[in-house]
């Protein structure tokens, strides 16, 4: 059982860091086109774009304090096969939705104090791209 309410917690976390990065986005000039969306079983937390791009974003979300302090950054938890995995999910987005814009593979890390703040937001555009992921998948976006 204790696993399962880490679990949980974590994801509820994860809820609020996605919820505060879509709010950041929409102060930032952006349009929230989806949340949440899933394809080939690979869910990109937000699609969002701006009068140039459309970004495909992954959320991580990190709570800070003293007991937790992580020399990492929460960016780093978005492994290749990850990006691989997001890469694809884009592809088959553009290829439904015919969007003509500047695409931006990016990573958001909310930094928590609590559990409905964020202490800190850093929005990483073109955070992986053909240097992260193989070059053929990247040419095909």
């Amino acid at each position: 059982m204790k696993i399962l309410n880490v679990l949980t917690r974590q994801r509820k976390i994860g809820n609020v860091g996605e919820r505060l990065a879509a709010k950041y986005l929409k102060r930032a000039g952006y349009k929230i086109l989806e949340k949440n969306y899933v394809s080939f079983q690979t869910e990109i937390d937000i699609i969002a774009e701006n009068k140039t791009t459309i970004a495909f974003i992954e959320v991580k979300t990190r709570t800070v304090g003293k007991e937790n302090l992580r020399e990492t950054r929460p960016a780093s938890a978005v492994t290749p096969s990850k990006q691989r995995k997001i890469i694809s999910a884009a592809k088959y987005y553009l290829g439904t939705y015919k969007k003509e814009k500047r695409v931006s593979l990016d990573i958001i890390e909310v930094y928590m104090s609590d559990c409905r703040r964020a202490s800190k937001i850093t929005h990483i555009e073109n955070a992986f791209n053909r240097n992260t992921a193989s070059e053929r998948e990247f040419k095909r976006i």
